[in-house]
């Protein structure tokens, strides 16, 4: 019995083996996340980063709870970029309907075409669309999904503030808002 532990112990402590490669840290905190794989700038969120890496945050209505309709911001960073989504829900997607969105020195207005105002050099910025046309009223849309990518270079590293908002005017005529503000850190 005491030659068997002790093969199990020597056995233990050899070297020879490659040591296994450590699985990506999870999204911890208000931590920027750096990505795993390429993120294409298209509208689309379907790369595996976005649900299993990326900081997300649900937007607030006014009375504090989440805002409906529902919107989000989530961001993930590579070398060169911020890498941001926004998400809308939205029953009628019309190129008025817009996101706010301000990192450390950075503020930008994104509309759901797309166009980012001021225009800073290096952002890039697509939209997608979930069912439903743009500027339709006649047609029930669901969603929509702005990608931006932001040079790290006009953002800054460190602990940033971030405010982002959006307002929306659904079927029934009614105004509401819903904005998120915090702090995230981009090592």
């Amino acid at each position: 019995m005491r030659s068997v532990v002790l093969l199990a112990l020597v056995a233990c402590g050899r070297h020879d083996a490659p040591a296994p490669t450590p699985a990506p840290a999870p999204h911890t905190g208000n931590v920027v996340a750096h990505t795993t794989g390429a993120i294409r700038i298209d509208g689309d969120w379907d790369e595996p980063d976005w649900p299993q890496h990326a900081f997300r945050a649900q937007f607030a209505g006014d009375d504090g709870q989440l805002a409906r309709p529902s919107s989000e911001v989530r961001m993930l960073r590579d070398d060169k970029d911020l890498i941001v989504a926004l998400y809308a829900a939205d029953e009628n997607i019309e190129t008025r309907d817009a996101f706010d969105f301000a990192i450390g020195p950075v503020s930008l207005h994104v509309d759901a075409t797309g166009k980012v105002t001021p225009a800073i050099p290096g952002v890039v910025a697509k939209t997608g669309f979930d069912e439903g046309t743009l500027d339709n009223a006649k047609d029930d849309d669901e969603e929509w999904v702005v990608e931006l990518a932001i040079p790290l270079a006009e953002v800054g590293k460190g602990t940033l503030p971030v405010k982002t908002s959006r307002c929306d005017v659904p079927k029934d005529g009614t105004q509401r808002c819903g904005h998120w503000n915090g702090t995230v850190t981009i090592e």
